[in-house]
Order: C-alpha cells, then structure tokens, then sequence
C-alpha cells in the first residue's frame, strides 16, 4: 500500500495533465504486476460494491473513537467525504506487517461482501491498526467507492500506452469491457501483439458541441447530417458465434434486449455496430422515459417486451467479416453500413439512421427548429472524411442539441457539497408554485453558479435557516435560479408530480420575486406537450420504414 498511498497523494498535488500521466506511468513500471492490475481497475472506473455500509462505517468510527454516533454523523456532514472523515477521526497505528495494494483488496475489503456486520467491523478494525496515516485516505476511498485520482479513463490509457510503447486506442479496447484483476493481467494489456477479445468493444468516438457558427465549417456537401437520437449509446456487436451489446459505461446490457439480440442473428459475420437503442412502437420513436422501463431489467417478461418495443438505431460500422473499418473514411462506412442494414426486414428491430438532406446551413438551421417536435435532440455533424477515433476529439464530430427548457424556481432547501464545495451550502431544492399558493419542490441542482455565487448563497442561506433536517437545512424562500432542464415527464414518485431530466441552474435571477417564479401547472404543461409530441414520434410509412420528412 505504501507505493499506491505515495502515488494516490502525488496526483491529488499535481495540476498538470502530462505531470500526472508520467507519475502513474512512473508507478505502472516500478509496482509490482498484481498491484498495477488493481490500480488500473480502480482508475478505469470499477469499485467494489456492497463491500460495507456507510450507516456501518460511521457506527465502526464510533467505538473506534469513542465518539458518540451523532457527532461521527455531523462530522462526516460538514467534511462532505465520508472517506476523509474516518481518515481524520481514525488514528493509525501502523503496527502490524506492511500489506500490499492486491493484499489490501483481496485479504481485507474483497471479503467484507460476503459477512455480516460483526465481520465488517473485525475486517476494518484490523485494517486500522495496519494501515499507515498516509494509507487510510486512500483504503477509505477504495473501501467507500469514492475513488478519484485527477486520472481519467483515457489517460490511463495513455500512460498505458507510454509503458507499453502501443497505441492509446488499443490500450483502451483492451480495457473495454467487463473485466477484473483476475481475467486480466497487466502484461496482457501491455502484449504488443494486436489481439482482441472475442465481443469486446471498441472505445467509443464522443463528439463535442457546436462552438462556432456553422458557416465557418465550410461547404456543407463535406459533412453527414444525423438526427440526435435520445436513447442509451450502445455497440452491437457478433462475432465467433456469439452475440453482445455494450453501452458506453462498458456494461453488457444485451439480457435488457433480448429482441436485439436474436435479431443480429441475421447480420453479417464478425460484425460491430455503432448506435443508439430507442424506446420505439408501431408508430415510430417514443420519449426517453419509455426506454427507462427496460433498463436494468434482465430477462424482460414477454408482456414488457411487447409493451416496450425497443430499436437498435445503427449510425456507424466499426468491424466487418474480420476487418476493422475504424482508419475507413466515414463516407465509406456509411456505404457498408447500408449494405449490411438493408438486408434485414424492415420490422426487424435493428434499423439504419437516415441521414438529414439539406441544401443549405439555413435551411439545415429551420429544420433543427423542428428537433424536440420530432422527439429528437438535434443533429449529429460528422465530416465525411472522418475516420472513428477514441474519446473526445475536438474537429470531426460535433453535436448540435436543442436548446433547454427553462423555468424560474424558488431556493427552498440546501445541504453542503462534496469534495471542494464541502463546507458551502451548495446543494439546492427548487420549488415553484401550486395551485393551493404553496412552494412544491420539482428539482434538486447543484452546478450553474460561479465560486463567487455560490459563496454569496451560502451566506445568504447560513443566515436564513428555517429547520433542520438531518443534513438538509429548510431555507426562507427569496433566492430564485432560472434552472434548465432536457425534458419533463409525470412521476408518480415525487410530491409534484414531475420528474425533470437533467436540471441544473442556467443564472441567478436577482431581479425576480419569489411570487414571479414558475408554477406547477406551466411545468405540466410541459409534460402534456412533450407526451403528445413524442409519443407521436417521427413518421412510419406502410412498411415501417423512417419518415422524418414531410
């Protein structure tokens, strides 16, 4: 543990991208295999789940310290990071044998899933008399699944990359996928030999948002027009007899869609298709919050399959009989992509995205007006001559969304941040108004508001409280935020009704009354409308074939 503390407290001081890249390629060469395999894992974004409670962790502090509940509670409150908190209460004494990061993991919180609390408790106790000052921040942050080291997944690939002398793009197929420790080895990544796993993905290509005005990208005959479907980014992919889909979070999620999956039965051999799963009926698209219902449902009963169709929107071709098309121009793939895709019936629920035809970037900014009555989110811009990279690469793809729904809310509630916003109240619930007069929370937001902003709500707030309850602090109502949001939709799991998708604060409205805020109904409307609208869904013809256009 004490190579992985040094290099867990390196990165938390280093500000610079390529200084933290080279101090973990640094401790990638000089660890040992089994603890660079774990320190990979934590750093692509994996954790160790159900391993113990938080309820536990604050009551083990508490006989640990002698501290009575309450007070380990307000302190882990006005921290904000559970993990900090027990690092600061906890005193090390560092008696026992030097464990190592895989020993830490496997010997002490590995084990902790499968006890009972009396167990967890033996298990962290053992590890606080072990364990080192310095070991104990990161051990909590492993043991709480609140590990962040200022790495990205991408730039692990990249010191990777440098370790190995190899490509970040394979380095970060190879680390694609639903892995651990034990199926994987630090010398596998590193083989420099080009083999890939059966149905692994390829790291997605994400685009960027439109930042300038879309004359200065040139002539529009260089670039393909897509809708911006609103679904779950996902790669289907079959090859060696078996069939897979992954989402962009590296999940397998093909037992939620087990029609997709018999459907690309009848694709083309050793293939990988780029897309978007959609909630989709008969009549065409249907909203987002259709597509919910499947999620996370393993072995969906035949019911929910029939009563929530889904599609596979292919927009890419990745791989083909054997060949990887990635270094392929875009307008190349697009051509095979419709000779695969246009085989299959037109009631299968694996379909081909159309592509938007305009003449102009005018008429292409009129049709765009038209997204959210379409039920999509935009337009997708990739210039034809793109090939399909890895992460996000500013130049070639770029999104072109909506604009938000907005609506004016009322502060009525706060509670502290996280990490650097732990001592500011800087965690808000939004209401607006019922038809009884009264303040109906619909939101709860958390970012918008510059470093000056949030200092000044957290004076006005600290001054201004109303109740306590339990974290959360009742606030007299005078602050409102306009608050944008992607969508709205009724939720029979909230007091108001409403459920908003995405919210976050757009500006601070100080020249606005708390009695001009929104009401409920202006928030329902939006709902009604969206239901008509989506449920609708863009044009089918007779044979089931996609009709955007009048």
């Amino acid at each position: 543990m004490k190579f992985f503390s040094r290099l867990f407290h390196d990165l938390d001081e280093l500000t610079k991208t390529n200084d933290r890249i080279d101090r973990l390629g640094r401790y990638l060469e000089e660890s040992k295999p089994e603890d660079s395999i774990w320190a990979c894992w934590f750093l692509a974004g994996n954790r160790i789940k159900g391993a113990v409670k938080t309820s536990e962790l604050r009551s083990f502090a508490s006989d640990r310290t002698g501290f009575p509940d309450w007070l380990v509670a307000e302190s882990h409150d006005r921290v904000g990071d559970l993990a900090e908190t027990l690092s600061l209460l906890v005193e090390d004494h560092g008696t026992g044998r030097a464990l190592s990061l895989s020993e830490v993991v496997e010997t002490l919180i590995q084990p902790m899933v499968s006890m009972d609390t009396m167990g967890r408790k033996e298990s962290i106790n053992r590890a606080w008399d072990t364990l080192r000052s310095a070991d104990l921040l990161p051990f909590h942050k492993l043991l709480t699944g609140a590990f962040r080291m200022g790495i990205s997944k991408g730039n692990l690939c990249k010191a990777l990359a440098q370790v190995g002398n190899l490509e970040p793009a394979l380095i970060a197929q190879r680390l694609a996928g639903d892995w651990t420790p034990g199926t994987l080895t630090l010398e596998a990544i590193l083989d420099p030999k080009q083999t890939e796993s059966t149905c692994q993905p390829f790291p997605f290509y994400l685009s960027s948002p439109i930042d300038i005005p879309l004359k200065e990208l040139g002539s529009l005959e260089n670039w393909q027009i897509e809708w911006k479907w609103d679904g779950i980014r996902a790669q289907l992919i079959k090859r060696k007899g078996r069939i897979m889909i992954w989402s962009r979070g590296d999940e397998s999620v093909g037992d939620s869609f087990p029609e997709i999956m018999l459907a690309a039965n009848s694709l083309p051999s050793d293939v990988c298709l780029d897309g978007e799963i959609l909630a989709w009926g008969k009549d065409g698209l249907r909203p987002f919050s259709r597509l919910q219902r499947r999620l996370g449902r393993k072995d969906p009963c035949p019911s929910m399959l029939k009563k929530e169709p889904v599609r596979f929107q292919a927009y890419d071709l990745l791989r083909l009989e054997g060949q990887d098309l990635r270094q392929s121009p875009l307008r190349d793939r697009r051509d095979k992509l419709f000779e695969a895709i246009d085989v299959l019936p037109k009631d299968f629920p694996i379909g081909l995205s159309p592509l938007v035809t305009e003449a102009s970037w005018s008429g292409l900014s009129e049709l765009h007006e038209q997204s959210r009555d379409r039920g999509v989110e935009g337009f997708m811009i990739k210039h034809k001559n793109s090939t399909y990279k890895s992460g996000r690469v500013k130049g070639d793809w770029f999104k072109w969304k909506v604009d938000p729904l907005h609506a004016d809310m009322v502060v009525v509630s706060a509670q502290f941040g996280r990490g650097k916003r732990s001592n500011l109240f800087s965690d808000y619930s939004l209401a607006v108004w019922s038809e009884n007069k009264e303040l109906v929370v619909v939101a709860k937001a958390y970012s918008g508001l510059s470093d000056k902003e949030l200092k000044e709500v957290d004076r006005f707030i600290r001054k201004n409280i109303t109740g306590r309850f339990g974290p959360v602090r009742g606030v007299r109502p005078e602050i409102v935020f306009e608050v944008a949001f992607e969508g709205v939709r009724f939720s029979g799991r909230h007091k108001s009704g409403v459920a908003l998708r995405f919210p976050r604060i757009k500006r601070w409205r100080k020249d606005k009354k708390v009695a001009e805020a929104d009401t409920l109904d202006s928030i329902r409307s939006l709902v009604q409308s969206s239901i008509e609208i989506n449920t609708k869904g863009p044009k089918t013809d007779e044979d089931g074939n996609l009709l955007l256009f009048e």
